[in-house]
């Protein structure tokens, strides 16, 4: 029993379900900000899209080089269905959302297949890959959201834009230093560039400068302010913890596990 709760385990985690969920909940928090009802087939789009995406990232390489070896043939097939279904509900999507969708899936391509046979991909050019990973996951969890109502409201999405920014920014941090051993030093990561030490403490200022910025955009005592404040606090509580030894899950798990408890906080708080 335990060996088999440990294989669904890997799988929740490796497949990118656990990732695409932590998409969700920042969508929903967005819907919710804006005081509009989430509706079943957006939500379901923007976890499709989310799981296509990264898998593709994956799987993407593993075709290239025609590496039959340990090939996921079990996500391929859930990612291709997915892909199938984010294809379905896009035409569902008011056209701002579309226009939104259709950029956020040209900076995948360009994060992962190269411009030429002579080129990287922007995923391995230098200092390239935080940006677009903080940029595509706005574009998928506040600018399809809020181009679904009925008014596009550009402040709104302008302080959840920089609010949301900050923290995948931040939370990409133990992620880079997990990978420190592993990446190349063409990739100019925070902590290549920083160190360990000073990239967790650029993470805390830009932790505590983003939540003054939501004390000041959405009060003091709301239920987005409050279950930001608890998120945020994890959020510094693992950035200290991480280390380049962590467990295989500490970054994958338990810190993309906080925009799902983010989005339940928020839910039972308003």
């Amino acid at each position: 029993m335990k060996k088999r709760v440990q294989i669904f385990f890997d799988f929740y985690v490796k497949s990118s379900i656990h990732v695409a969920l932590a998409v969700v909940s920042f969508a929903f928090i967005s819907l919710q900000v804006a005081s509009q009802r989430p509706t079943y087939s957006l939500l379901i789009f923007i976890f499709c899209s989310a799981f296509f995406a990264y898998n593709f990232v994956k799987i993407y390489p593993i075709i290239k080089t025609k590496n039959s070896t340990n090939f996921p043939h079990l996500i391929f097939w859930l990612s291709f269905e997915c892909g199938l279904a984010s294809l379905y509900l896009f035409f569902k999507l008011t056209a701002a959302a579309q226009l939104i969708v259709f950029v956020g899936g040209i900076l995948v391509l360009l994060y992962s297949v190269p411009f030429s046979q002579n080129k990287e991909n922007l995923r391995n050019s230098k200092g390239w890959k935080m940006y677009l990973v903080v940029l595509t996951w706005i574009l998928l969890t506040v600018g399809v959201p809020l181009a679904m109502t009925p008014t596009f409201d550009v402040n709104l999405f302008l302080q959840l834009m920089l609010i949301q920014s900050v923290y995948i920014f931040v939370a990409i941090i133990p992620f880079e230093i997990r990978d420190l051993a592993i990446d190349p030093s063409s990739l100019n990561t925070l902590p290549q560039r920083l160190g360990v030490f000073r990239a967790k403490i650029l993470g805390w200022v830009l932790l505590s400068i983003a939540l003054v910025l939501t004390f000041y955009f959405f009060g003091r005592i709301t239920p987005f302010t409050l279950s930001t404040v608890l998120c945020f606090g994890l959020l510094a509580f693992f950035l200290a913890r991480s280390t380049p030894n962590q467990s295989s899950y500490f970054s994958s798990f338990w810190v993309e596990a906080i925009p799902i408890v983010w989005a339940v906080t928020y839910y039972f708080i308003d």
